[in-house]
Order: C-alpha cells, then sequence, then structure tokens
C-alpha cells in the first residue's frame, strides 16, 4: 500500500508520496508514450472548487443534492444514465435488464468481477442489501419514498436479481441512475455504522482518502476500478482529487485565475470576464439547476393559508434578483420544479408571477389585508444570503415582514424539512430531469422534501401514476396535473432557472464529459497535463 504524508494545504500539492511506478501499477495496464502523446495524460492531481461542504458522503443519508459532486465519485450506480437521461449499459453495474407486466417486475443481470473499495465482492446479495437498506423505514434514507413501488428483492443467483413490483414503474430506470441506485459495501456500513458517511466504500473511479470536515475531501484512484473509456483504455486518468470547500465566491474565481484549483462551476458575477479570458475553457448547461427557489411548510402556520404562500410568491420580483445578484446569467423560472431542457418542463402552466396587486388580493383574501410576519430560514450561500435581504424588502411593500434565519446548509435543510421549524425555506435545487424524482420525494405526503407531510390522496395518487406509465406522453399528462397543485398552491414556486457554467485552464482535459444529465461533476473521465 502507498504510503501518503500531508505535504501543504491549498497549495499546488496536498498529499504526497506517490511514484511514478506505483501509478502505472495503480493503473493496471501499461501505458506507453505514444498512447501519452496522443490520448488522455494518466496520473496528475485534480483541484475542484466548490461551494458547499458535503452532509454525508454516504447517498442514501445525505440531505443536500451538493453531495453527489461528492458521492458521484465514489459510487456506481445499478443503472446509470447519459446526459439526456437515457439508460445506458456501459457505465451501468447492471449490463441488461428485463421489464415484465404480469407480474411487474424487472430482473437485472449484473457486471461480474466488480469489487467495492474494501475489496469485497459487488454481487446480488449487495444489490438486495442496499435497496432494503434504502425500504427499512430506520435508515430514514433519502430517496426511500421514491423506491416504495420495490415489494420485494429475488436473488437469483450471484448475478442476478430481480425487482418484484407493487406495479409497473416506468421512472424505474431514471430514478436507479440517483441515490436509489447507488451501491455501498454491505460489510463496511455493517462494520462502521454511524460512521460509514464518512468513510464509505463504493465501486466507483475513486476511493475516499481524507475528510477535513467543512474543508476538503481528498480522493485516491480505485487501483481496480472495472470501467474504460470508448476507446477501452481504462479508467479513472487522475491519480488523485482533493474537492475544496470555497464558499466565497470571489476567493473561489480567484483560486481559479492563480491555479491554486483546475475546476469549479464560476460564480455569475464572474462569468463575462472568464468567457474573455483565453487561457480558460467553458462548457454551460442552461437549467443546470434551479438557482432560487421558495419552499414552503404548507402546514406550518402562517404559510399553512395557501392564500399566504400566494401573496408571497406574487410579491417577489425575480428579474430584479437576476440583475442584482446573478448578473442576469440565469433564466427567469417560467414553469414548475422541471426546468429547461428537462422533458416534464411545461411553461404552458399556470403558476405565480410578479404582480404587487394579485399580491395584495391574496391577503385580503386571507383577512391579512395589513400583512402578517413570519421567519423564513436561508444557508449561508454568498448568493442566497443577500438574496433574502432584497426578497425582505419586496415582501415588505405590500405588508409582509420576513425575518430571515442564516443556516449551513446542512442544519437549514434538517431543521426545515425534518424538524419543521420554518414555513418558508430560501434555497436552490439540483437538477432532476426525471420527474419522479421531485414528484416521490417533495409532493408524495410521505417523501423526505414534503416538509409539511399532510396527507393529500389526490397528489400522492398522482405520483403513483406519473411513476408507472413507461409512455412519455403519458407521463406529461400526469406532470401536468401535478404542477397545476403544486404551482397553484404555491407548495413549491421556483424564482430562477440557473446555468451551470463549468470552467477549467485549457489543461484540464474532457471538459465536455465534466456534466452529467443532473448537472454535477462526474470525474471519472477528466484528465490533466500538469
Amino acid at each position: 500500500m502507498t504510503r501518503w504524508s500531508l505535504a501543504c494545504v491549498f497549495g499546488c500539492c496536498i498529499l504526497s508520496g506517490c511514484s511514478e511506478t506505483d501509478r502505472g501499477n495503480s493503473l493496471g495496464v501499461a501505458v506507453d508514450a505514444q498512447a501519452r502523446a496522443d490520448g488522455p495524460r494518466y496520473g496528475g492531481h485534480l483541484r475542484v472548487g466548490y461551494g458547499l461542504e458535503p452532509t454525508s458522503l454516504d447517498a442514501a443519508l445525505g440531505r443536500s443534492g451538493g453531495d453527489a459532486y461528492y458521492w458521484r465519485q465514489i459510487y456506481d450506480q445499478l443503472v446509470d444514465a447519459d446526459r439526456k437521461l437515457s439508460p445506458r449499459s456501459s457505465t451501468s453495474l447492471a449490463t441488461s435488464w428485463e421489464i415484465s407486466s404480469d407480474p411487474d417486475a424487472i430482473t437485472f443481470h449484473l457486471r461480474e468481477g466488480v469489487t467495492f473499495h474494501d475489496g469485497t465482492r459487488f454481487n446480488a446479495d449487495a444489490v438486495k442489501f442496499n435497496v432494503e437498506r434504502i425500504l427499512d423505514p430506520k435508515t430514514k434514507a433519502t430517496p426511500r419514498a421514491s423506491m416504495t413501488v420495490i415489494q420485494s428483492i429475488d436473488v437469483i443467483d450471484e448475478h442476478t436479481v430481480r425487482f418484484n413490483l407493487k406495479r409497473a414503474w416506468g421512472a424505474g430506470l431514471n430514478m436507479l441512475a440517483d441515490r436509489g441506485g447507488v451501491m455501498n459495501s454491505p460489510a463496511e456500513v455493517a462494520a462502521l455504522g454511524a460512521d460509514y458517511g464518512w468513510r464509505p466504500a463504493g465501486t466507483g473511479p475513486f476511493k475516499v482518502n481524507k475528510v477535513i470536515t467543512g474543508t476538503l475531501v481528498h480522493l485516491v484512484r480505485n487501483e481496480h476500478y472495472w470501467g474504460t473509456d470508448a476507446e477501452g483504455r481504462r479508467l479513472p486518468y487522475l491519480d488523485e482529487v482533493t474537492i475544496r470547500v470555497i464558499r466565497d465566491q470571489t476567493v473561489l474565481a480567484s483560486a481559479l485565475r492563480t491555479g491554486e484549483i483546475d475546476v469549479a462551476y464560476l460564480p455569475y458575477k464572474d462569468v463575462a470576464a472568464f468567457q474573455r479570458d483565453d487561457r480558460f475553457r467553458i462548457e454551460t448547461m442552461p437549467g443546470g439547476s434551479i438557482a432560487l427557489l421558495l419552499a414552503f411548510n404548507v402546514a406550518k402556520p402562517p404559510l399553512n393559508d395557501a392564500n399566504l404562500r400566494l401573496a408571497v410568491a406574487h410579491a417577489v420580483n425575480p428579474e430584479v434578483i437576476n440583475r442584482a445578484i446573478f448578473f442576469d446569467k440565469v433564466i427567469v423560472a417560467d414553469a414548475g420544479m422541471w426546468p429547461v431542457g428537462a422533458w416534464a418542463h411545461d411553461p404552458d402552466v399556470p403558476r405565480p408571477f410578479y404582480d404587487l396587486d394579485k399580491a395584495r388580493d391574496y391577503l385580503a383574501r386571507a383577512g391579512k389585508q395589513d400583512g402578517f410576519e413570519f421567519t423564513a430560514v436561508t444557508s449561508n450561500s454568498p448568493v442566497l444570503i443577500p438574496t433574502a435581504e432584497i426578497i425582505r424588502v419586496m415582501l415588505k411593500k405590500v405588508g409582509i415582514t420576513m425575518n430571515i434565519e442564516v443556516l449551513s446548509t446542512g442544519p437549514a435543510t434538517e431543521k426545515f424539512f425534518h424538524g419543521r421549524e420554518y414555513p418558508l425555506y430560501l434555497t436552490g435545487w439540483s437538477r432532476y430531469p426525471e420527474p419522479d424524482w421531485v414528484a416521490s420525494l417533495a409532493y408524495k405526503s410521505d417523501g423526505y422534501y414534503n416538509a409539511g407531510n399532510l396527507p393529500r390522496a389526490d397528489v400522492d395518487a398522482l405520483v403513483e401514476e406519473g411513476a408507472t406509465y413507461y409512455d412519455v406522453n403519458e407521463r406529461k399528462r400526469v406532470y401536468k396535473k401535478l404542477d397545476e397543485i403544486v404551482l397553484g398552491e404555491a407548495w413549491y414556486v421556483p424564482l430562477l432557472y440557473g446555468v451551470s457554467y463549468a470552467t477549467a485552464p485549457k489543461r484540464v482535459g474532457n471538459l465536455d464529459r465534466l456534466m452529467g444529465w443532473d448537472g454535477k461533476m462526474t470525474l471519472r473521465e477528466i484528465w490533466i497535463d500538469e
């Protein structure tokens, strides 16, 4: 085993001790000089800047969408998906699958010869363990509500497993490309218990070497990774990755310019400057996130009254916020929780837009024509804090007094969705083009991201129906109905859809493969010419 020593923090090297011999051996293949000259470079240390620390490296238990920037490097999914959200067997732990309707079931044929980072084998028993762990209410797994369609799991043989379903599951393969399909080592989960979240063992291209809470996560190459690129070259290319937590946007941009980090999503205020700098390459994804969202707890007074929620939504002008905070680099939301670029995006559904007269009308309907007061929570993001202050001023124009509490992302998310301590969360949201992710986890009565958890049989029935169909047009019809309810009653009101600007100096290769279907970073095919 290679020995590692801490050489310096936040400089050009974080860890030292790996020789070129070690690197060559870790690839498992000989990399000749011609390959290095003509193709991707093997080796090197990629330093990534990102604004959020992980709430957990255990994908099943992490509560923030930002966690995926970390865990996507550590795990593989049972079924992976390409940029268009089409299932892709070449990068999946299942090499093929069959869907049956009598009875409803999906049978998966698993990739052979795959091991977890702890050296134990990936097989059908591991799949059964992981899915049953998510389904167990005691686990409190984030994706549980999206997986309860699974009735039971049968291990057919070591490399074949069958999901027995309560009904058809048209959303299933796409849902397995996210948290629900992540495979953890059963042995390590059992051995480490609560500590597993910071010492996980997946099957992915990188292994966790070091976590400094609130500061960085350091990953090293998985020497036994099974994946290859399109030309058959072993992955990953990189020796090491350090994901450094940089909350201050000015510091992040400066670190890119000076070479302290190699890859980041640009702060919006710096996009124009980097577009003029020919040292850098930029890849974009419109609708790569929801940049600003009003997330309501529909059971928490005083915003348990839909009229008051709609008054808040109509009193906020997202165009002003786009100019003042986002430098006109994002998109004013015209639909629901499925942003531009997602097939369920539907701008024809009625939704709250900025209109002070309507805001005052809704206040009057609720008997609060003189206004009311409440406390919102937001996270300590350099974007969200000033945004919250602008929204406070906007609401005051119609007599609404909004107090603001600022917490770090993990506590803010936990206290809003689980602790139910606030009626409104001013936040962002990750890109989830598979509509059942949002529908099951945010709209369904038992969904983790449904802060109110009020029984709504009509909504629950629509969520289940939308996930059932295999025909996209049938699914669109259902999600339009869900949009009409959620936007009409102001459960979630997106204000701005984000645009992701992934940026790196030109010595970073394959930047066009950095962003996956969800807009998160995937580093398995990134290389660097050091």
